[in-house]
């Protein structure tokens, strides 16, 4: 079988499938079936799904720093599960049972300062300070978001925190 090039992807041809190497981690890849907005070959690298879910991290991100809370919330998927890393709990399982805390929390002047990122496919996980919680309230956190990157929208989200101010809740 040839390899042949196209641009930064080089693929070999047979005739059924196409493998692409991807420009970034060199593995050989399978078809991937619609995961990037941005597919011109109709397959997409690895790679490219981790910056895609890195992207829509970051959005949430300064949105949450923006306080804008109908623009926050589209970043979420409709059945989106939010949990508590330490007890296990769940803090809400649908957008809706989300909105109310978010509407809470953008009424003090939060900020979130983005201390370090790790990304692997379409999990990103933040390492936080939180500040501007209530009372004056300054928080550690940990998040952890799974991403629907075919739809542009985070899925699932993992939080480990710890408060530095007494009764700062999560």
């Amino acid at each position: 079988m040839a390899f042949r090039s196209l641009g930064s992807f080089r693929f070999r041809s047979a005739p059924s499938t196409r493998y692409y190497r991807c420009p970034i981690t060199r593995n050989t890849l399978t078809p991937f079936r619609k995961v990037s907005g941005r597919q011109d070959s109709g397959l997409a690298c690895k790679a490219v799904m981790a910056q895609e879910a890195a992207a829509i991290v970051q959005r949430q991100l300064e949105l949450y720093n923006a306080r804008q809370v109908d623009s926050f919330m589209e970043l979420f998927t409709d059945d989106v599960v939010v949990l508590d890393g330490i007890t296990g709990a769940v803090i809400a399982s649908s957008k809706e049972e989300l909105r109310p805390r978010y509407v809470e929390r953008f009424k003090s002047p939060v900020h979130c300062e983005l201390l370090g990122r790790l990304v692997l496919g379409d999990v990103v996980v933040d390492r936080e300070i939180i500040t501007g919680l209530p009372n004056g309230g300054v928080a550690d956190c940990m998040a952890t978001y799974v991403c629907d990157v075919a739809a542009d929208k985070i899925k699932r989200i993992t939080f480990v925190w710890k408060p530095r101010t007494e009764g700062v809740k999560l």
